[in-house]
């Protein structure tokens, strides 16, 4: 369980909270598992939060830019729109799966989940990127996150 500065969720157990960080803009918090998944809540005032398709084109730009050398995106990614019903509040949000190519060859199937959350006077964007063969486990910890995530 997490709850600090207002944000309340839950987590598996063996995932850990790596950053809680924040300005005037976007307070971030960043959580990771031991199967390589990444998760984080992009916490804005609902003024200054970015709509969920330049959330998602910002963050594939830094996926991107973060692959290692010789790495790269080698198919248009696959889309499927999720929906959701947590504390009475509908959660709208999209799945993206592609493939990654590695500097010798071998292809990684991936999978980026991206919601979109209203809370009155505040918006997060949550998300999830973690590798397709670990996508039960994954799912199930991110969904675990939505269906307890509060701004308190």
């Amino acid at each position: 369980m997490y709850q600090h500065n207002g944000v309340y969720f839950e987590f598996p157990e063996s995932w850990e909270i790596i950053d809680d960080d924040g300005d005037d803009i976007v307070r971030a918090i960043s959580v990771e598992c031991p199967n390589e998944g990444y998760y984080s809540m992009d916490i804005y005032n609902s003024e200054q939060a970015p709509s969920l398709e330049n959330y998602i084109e910002h963050s594939l730009k830094y996926f991107n830019k973060e692959l290692p050398f010789g790495f790269k995106i080698i198919n248009e990614s696959t889309k499927h729109i999720e929906k959701a019903i947590y504390h009475a509040s509908e959660i709208e949000g999209l799945q993206l799966e592609f493939t990654v190519r590695t500097l010798f060859r071998k292809k990684i199937n991936y999978i980026c989940r991206y919601f979109r959350v209203n809370s009155g006077r505040k918006v997060s964007l949550i998300s999830g990127q973690y590798l397709a063969v670990h996508a039960i486990e994954s799912k199930a910890g991110l969904n675990e996150i939505l269906a307890s995530y509060r701004l308190v």
